[in-house]
C-alpha cells in the first residue's frame, strides 16, 4: 500500500510539472493571432468607432422633432450630442453600442400672442440599457400652460424621437450585415439547384409609435346587439394581451435569462408585434425559442416580423414557430424564404402545439349554445383555452370557469384535437364566446 501511494504521488508530481504555469511566459497560456491575420467567423471581438455619423444623425433627427398640440408651434433650436458610439462584431454577431450625452435648447409658444417661453433639456444617459427609460433634465424659467405641455408632452416626444433614431440606426447596422451574408448564400448555391420562385409580398402594417392628430369627433356609432363580440373585439384589438405584457416586462428586465418565449393561442394581431419586435431587438436578447403559433396573425404581420429577423432581430433565435396563423400560400412562403439569410433557423408552420396534452374533454354539446356556434363536438379534446395550457391547468372549476367568467361576450381562442377522416387526428382553432343564451350555464357544453 505505501508503494502505491508513492508511485500515485509520484504521477501527480509530474503531471503538475508539465502543466503551463500562469505568469511564467508559458507559451500554452498565450492565443496567438493566425499568421495570415485572418478573424476566421469573426470570432475576435472587432469594434469601429462610428460616433461622427451616430451623432450627426441623432442630432438631424431631434432639429427635426415635431411636437403635437398644444404645443404645435415648438421647435428645438439647436442641439448637442456628446459620447461615443462604435459598431462591434463578435462570434459573427453586430451590436450598435453607444453611450452618449445629449442637450438641446427649445422655444415654444401657443400661437396666440401670448409671450413665448423657452429653456433646455439634458438627457445625460443615452445608451442601449436605458433606451427605454431616459433620464431628462428639464429646465424653463417661465411658468403657464405651454411651460407645463413642454414638460409634460415635449419630454415624451424628444425622448421617442431619440428612441426610433438609436433603434432605426441599430436596424441599419443589421441590415447591412445580412445583405452580404444573404448574397454569400445565393453565390454558393449549386449552379442546378431549383431558383427560388418570386413570392408576393403582402403589404406590410404601418409601424409608427408617433401618435397620429386626432380626427374631428364623429357621431357615435350604434351599439351592437346583445351577443355580438365585434364592438369588444375592435375595443381591445389594440390592447396588448396579458400573457404578451408579462413577456415584455421579462425581455425588457431580465432580457438575458428569456430562452423561451411561448406566446401560442393568445389572440395576437399584427398590431401587437411592433413592441415585440422592438424587445427582441435589445442588445442583450438570448431568446432561442419563439412560439406564436395559433394566433390572429395575417401575411401582412407575417411579412413584417420575418424582415425584422431576416434583418438581425434576435440573433441567437433557433427556432420559430408560426403554425395554425391565417395566412395564405404567400404568406407560409415567407417563413420558408427565411432560410436564405438565416440557415440556421427552424421556422416551423404546421398547425400543432408544440408538447400539446389534453386538459379536457367536452361532453353533451346543447344545439343553438355558444359551444354549438363556435363548432365544438361532443368527444374533441381541449389543449389550449385561450393562453391556458396544460402545464397550468388545475381543473376545469379551478382554471376554465374562472375564465369564462371574465370574458363573457369576449372571444376566447380555443384549439382542439378532434378524428377527422380516415381516423386523421388534427387540431383545429375555434373561438368561443361565453354569453347567456335560452339554456343554463355561458358555453352550453359539458367540460369533463
Amino acid at each position: 500500500a505505501a508503494r502505491s501511494r508513492a508511485t500515485c504521488l509520484q504521477q501527480a508530481t509530474f503531471a503538475y510539472d508539465g502543466m503551463a504555469k500562469l505568469g511564467e511566459g508559458d507559451q500554452r497560456w498565450i492565443v496567438k493571432e493566425r499568421e495570415d491575420g485572418r478573424n476566421c467567423n469573426n470570432w475576435h471581438w472587432t469594434s469601429k468607432d462610428v460616433s461622427k455619423n451616430t451623432k450627426e444623425e441623432l442630432i438631424r433627427c431631434l432639429e427635426a422633432c415635431t411636437f403635437e398640440p398644444p404645443i404645435a408651434l415648438a421647435r428645438v433650436k439647436s442641439a448637442e450630442v456628446t459620447g461615443e458610439a462604435s459598431i462591434n462584431n463578435r462570434k459573427g454577431k453586430i451590436f450598435l453600442i453607444y453611450d452618449l450625452e445629449v442637450k438641446l435648447k427649445w422655444e415654444a409658444s401657443d400661437g396666440e400672442g401670448g409671450e413665448a417661453c423657452k429653456g433646455s433639456m439634458k438627457l445625460p444617459d443615452v445608451s442601449a440599457t436605458m433606451l427605454d427609460d431616459l433620464d431628462c433634465e428639464f429646465t424653463c424659467k417661465s411658468s403657464g400652460g405651454v411651460a407645463t405641455a413642454m414638460r409634460k408632452q415635449g419630454v415624451a416626444a424628444v425622448r421617442r424621437c431619440i428612441e426610433e433614431a438609436m433603434l432605426r440606426m441599430q436596424e441599419e447596422v443589421r441590415a447591412e450585415k445580412a445583405r452580404p451574408e444573404a448574397e454569400a448564400v445565393a453565390e454558393t448555391r449549386p449552379p442546378n439547384a431549383t431558383p427560388a420562385v418570386a413570392v408576393p409580398l403582402p403589404k406590410p402594417i404601418a409601424v409608427s409609435t408617433v401618435p397620429a392628430k386626432q380626427p374631428p369627433p364623429q357621431p357615435k356609432p350604434p351599439e351592437p346587439a346583445a351577443g355580438s363580440d365585434s364592438g369588444e373585439e375592435e375595443e381591445g384589438e389594440d390592447k396588448l394581451p396579458p400573457a404578451l405584457e408579462a413577456a415584455l416586462r421579462g425581455l425588457r428586465q431580465e432580457p438575458e435569462a428569456q430562452r423561451e418565449v411561448c406566446l401560442a393561442n393568445c389572440s395576437l394581431r399584427d398590431s401587437h408585434l411592433e413592441p415585440l419586435i422592438q424587445a427582441l431587438h435589445h442588445s442583450r436578447c438570448a431568446v432561442e425559442t419563439l412560439d406564436l403559433a395559433f394566433n390572429r396573425l395575417s401575411d401582412a404581420g407575417v411579412h413584417v416580423l420575418c424582415r425584422a429577423v431576416a434583418s438581425g432581430c434576435a440573433m441567437e433565435l433557433s427556432s420559430l414557430r408560426l403554425g395554425g396563423n391565417k395566412l395564405s400560400p404567400a404568406g407560409l412562403a415567407l417563413g420558408q424564404s427565411l432560410k436564405q439569410s438565416r440557415p440556421d433557423l427552424l421556422v416551423d408552420l404546421k398547425p400543432q402545439l408544440k408538447d400539446a396534452r389534453s386538459m379536457c374533454t367536452v361532453g353533451n354539446v346543447y344545439p343553438g349554445s355558444p359551444a354549438a356556434t363556435a363548432g365544438l363536438r361532443t368527444g374533441d379534446s381541449i389543449i389550449a383555452f385561450g393562453p391556458l395550457l396544460h402545464a397550468g391547468f388545475r381543473g376545469v372549476s379551478e382554471s376554465i370557469v374562472p375564465a369564462v367568467k371574465a370574458s363573457v361576450g369576449r372571444p376566447i381562442d380555443v384549439v382542439v384535437v378532434r378524428m377527422g377522416e380516415g381516423a386523421q387526428v388534427q387540431q383545429l382553432a375555434l373561438t368561443l364566446t361565453p354569453q347567456t343564451w335560452s339554456g343554463g350555464g355561458l358555453l352550453g357544453c359539458i367540460l369533463k
